[in-house]
């Protein structure tokens, strides 16, 4: 009978009734409970409908039944790996390999999990025996090059230890492995690589001219870090130099240098925002830096109450370490005090400058109440005594996007307007990158709000516009907030975007050579869109995709779309158009200047040609799908 139910069971999955296939194995299994192959068929259907824990728990009665069945780890694992358990689906691949070493994708499922990890010489290796059982894995060279792009150990070790030499007949694994590491700004690794090829293969026309591009970029490289040395010789006391050292050195993955001048960066001027910087903060969680960036918040805070940037800066070496309901209480103050100075400056119609460097509005210096001193017992902050606002429950309105398109000009017009408080950060970046940190730590950049005023406030994050969870999460927290939209020419907008991240020390490669990485990635995985570090000029550029991601959740009128060149031509008429969007009053400033210019040199034609090709169906679709013209070539 035990055996009847299995067999019903296999012939109800190979005809695609996978839920009655489940009854049957559970019946089996019932009537038999040491029949591992029950189990095993049980997990094979349970992972057809992605009931992942349900799987766990078949294979891992398989196993337990019959421990020298190799296939039941490697279902094990790939269960695990969809529930993120990858600890464990790394031990349920290893016990599979013990028992099959020449199946190529257990190899290549240990290398995610160990990537998941960031145990990358051990995701190298599980690669790199990939590839030698089957070089044509879809996607393996890419995974490859991206653990290579995070270790720190040197290449030929790694390539020694693995046992694979270079020969002629491994010409293309070791092409496309060079083409990775570059691609994952490894330049030095892939220089090895190229050199290596070209012993075994002097007339490869393809790899002498990825080694001539890759040699000159390090040769700029080289001078670069040279230059960043030297300007710290001439400037010691200035923060920018560090700065800008700590960049070019962790651009080169020298992370301790790298740490070492971030951090003193920070010391030579804690009073700046150094929160915005995300590079900084990589390479400071990277090296263990932290605490150290915490106590010296900390004395800033103690020793100068009335500053803004500090606090800040430590809530973000706090929220870096998990320390999130401190930072809070931190981000609360500082925001308590921004909107008392505020309030006070909109009744006196003195209105705080944006700073230059990077648009954010300043806390403006009123004559009463000084910033709490953090109490020495706790490190936290006590309530101010004159505590009589109610906190903000919701932001009004959101500028979502898109990067480089005038973001940071329209909202430092919007926050001088009478009747709109600020949060204490222009992004927050909570909807796409820092979901994690949880609703109240939002919430705590945001202004409490004086009973009886009629105060909006909101905030603008670009991240969110092509965050394709963004939508849904928005909308679950706040459904009635107004969204603003800036659309530029995506031509244009990618060029920008690459320069700005030039401009910082984030980016390293060429233009072309970023271009032609992005459109390999995205024709290998055209939704994949990477967050904060360098990339993705041409799939942010893609709006029609967003839009259309955003108005399955908010209906049109919460969402205004504004074009970039429009504004630029006459911020002051979008800017009254997006007041009306918010029902503010009209409300005119003195000038409309640019909050966050870009300059570069005029980009060569063919550039902007292969752009504009790649733009020109995407554009086309969204004209058509807006019903109204962009007119972008």
């Amino acid at each position: 009978m035990d055996n009847d139910c299995h067999n019903l069971g296999n012939s109800l999955q190979e005809s695609g009734r996978f839920d009655e296939a489940v009854a049957a194995y559970k019946k089996a299994v019932e009537l038999n409970p040491r029949f591992s192959w029950s189990y095993h068929s049980l997990g094979d259907v349970l992972l057809k409908l992605e009931k992942w824990e349900e799987a766990v728990a078949a294979y891992k009665k398989a196993v337990e039944l019959n421990p020298d069945f190799s296939w039941s780890y490697h279902n094990l694992g790939d269960a695990l790996l969809k529930l993120q358990r990858w600890e464990e689906a790394a031990a349920a691949y290893r016990c599979e390999i013990a028992l099959n070493s020449d199946f190529a994708w257990s190899f290549c499922n240990l290398g995610d999990a160990l990537t998941q990890l960031k145990q990358w010489d051990e995701a190298i290796a599980a690669y790199l025996k990939a590839i030698e059982i089957d070089g044509d894995l879809p996607g393996i060279y890419e995974k490859l090059g991206y653990a290579l792009g995070q270790t720190e150990s040197d290449l030929q070790s790694v390539l020694e230890k693995c046992q694979l030499e270079v020969t002629p007949e491994n010409v293309e694994f070791y092409l496309q492995l060079g083409k990775n590491l570059a691609k994952y700004d490894r330049p030095k690794s892939a220089i090895i690589i190229y050199k290596l090829l070209l012993t075994n293969r002097s007339s490869c026309a393809e790899v002498s001219a990825e080694l001539e591009e890759l040699l000159q970029e390090q040769e700029k490289c080289d001078r670069a870090l040279a230059s960043s040395r030297a300007t710290v010789a001439q400037k010691p006391d200035d923060c920018w130099s560090y700065y800008n050292l700590g960049a070019v050195l962790s651009r080169q993955k020298y992370w301790e240098e790298a740490a070492v001048a971030f951090f003193q960066a920070i010391e030579i001027n804690p009073d700046l925002p150094w929160w915005f910087y995300y590079n900084l903060w990589e390479v400071l969680v990277r090296q263990n830096k932290l605490d150290e960036v915490e106590n010296l918040c900390r004395e800033v805070v103690a020793a100068k109450p009335e500053a803004f940037w500090p606090y800040l800066n430590l809530g973000e070496a706090l929220t870096r370490q998990g320390k999130i309901a401190e930072a809070i209480d931190f981000y609360r103050t500082v925001s308590y005090k921004q909107s008392f100075a505020s309030i006070l400056s909109k009744r006196t119609g003195k209105m705080p400058v944006p700073q230059a460097d990077t648009g954010k509005m300043p806390v403006p210096q009123a004559d009463t109440g000084k910033m709490p001193v953090p109490q020495t017992d706790t490190g936290k902050m006590p309530v101010p005594q004159n505590w009589n606002l109610k906190p903000v429950k919701v932001p009004n309105f959101i500028i979502i996007g898109s990067q480089r398109c005038g973001t940071t000009s329209l909202y430092t017009y919007l926050a001088q307007h009478p009747q709109i408080l600020t949060p204490i950060k222009k992004e927050m970046d909570f909807f796409s990158w820092h979901f994690d940190r949880g609703i109240d730590w939002y919430l705590a950049h945001f202004p409490p709000m004086p009973p009886g005023e009629q105060f909006v406030t909101g905030e603008a994050s670009p991240s969110y516009f092509d965050c394709r969870e963004a939508p849904e999460r928005l909308y679950s927290a706040f459904p009635e907030a107004k969204l603003v939209v800036l659309l530029r020419n995506p031509v244009d907008r990618a060029i920008s975007h690459f320069y700005r991240l030039k401009g910082l020390n984030w980016e390293a490669r060429s233009l072309d050579r970023a271009i032609s990485a992005e459109i390999e990635r995205l024709n290998q995985n055209p939704e994949y869109i990477i967050g904060e570090e360098p990339g993705n000029y041409l799939a942010r550029g893609r709006y029609i995709e967003f839009i259309k991601n955003w108005r399955a959740f908010f209906p049109p009128e919460q969402l205004l779309i504004l074009k970039s060149e429009d504004f630029y031509a006459g911020a002051a008429t979008i800017v009254q158009q997006v007041l009306e969007f918010l029902d503010l009053p009209e409300y005119q400033l003195s000038e409309y200047q640019n909050a966050n210019p870009g300059s570069y040199q005029r980009v060569n034609e063919s550039v902007r040609d292969r752009l504009s090709d790649y733009f020109r169906p995407y554009n086309q679709e969204l004209e058509d799908y807006l019903g109204r013209k962009f007119d972008w070539e």
